[in-house]
Parts: structure tokens; sequence; C-alpha cells
């Protein structure tokens, strides 16, 4: 199994454009290909035809959720630690 992940903080590089040609490449040439979009606006995901904001679970929301978890117990920690 090989990994290949597209990272660039800047927009408009053309990350996902790479992502769905590089998976479609591969895909082409018979090998097993996941894409996973980690991008809040979910633009893989709609490229690849799939409504996102119709989703009940996805990366991005799980993250989130585990920042608001580790937020919440980070200000408990600071509440005690003040006390």
């Amino acid at each position: 199994m090989q990994i290949i992940a597209l990272i660039n903080q800047k927009g408009g590089v053309g990350k996902t454009t790479c992502a769905i040609n590089i998976g479609a490449g591969l895909n082409g040439l018979g090998k097993r290909v996941l894409l996973i979009d980690l991008d809040p606006q979910a633009h893989l995901t709609y490229s690849l035809g799939i409504p996102a904001h119709e989703l009940s679970a996805t990366v991005n929301l799980e993250i989130s959720k585990n920042q608001i978890i580790l937020d919440k117990l980070i200000a408990q920690y600071k509440k005690i630690m003040e006390a």
C-alpha cells in the first residue's frame, strides 16, 4: 500500500484537481484508491458528486467534535489550576 498526500495551506493551487486526477489515473490502472477529503468546504466530496451537506458524518465534523471536547477539557483544567 502506498499513500499519496497533497498538502498546501494556500487555496487555489490545484490540490483537489490533482487528487481527483491522480485517483482516477490510478483507478484506471486497476489500483484501489481511497480519497479522503479533509477540507472543511468538502470540495473533493462535491467534485465526486457526493452532496457533503447531506452527510450525517464527515471527517471534518469528527475532527471539529474532538477539538470542541479538547477545548472543554483545557478550560476545565485551567479552572482547576486557578482555584
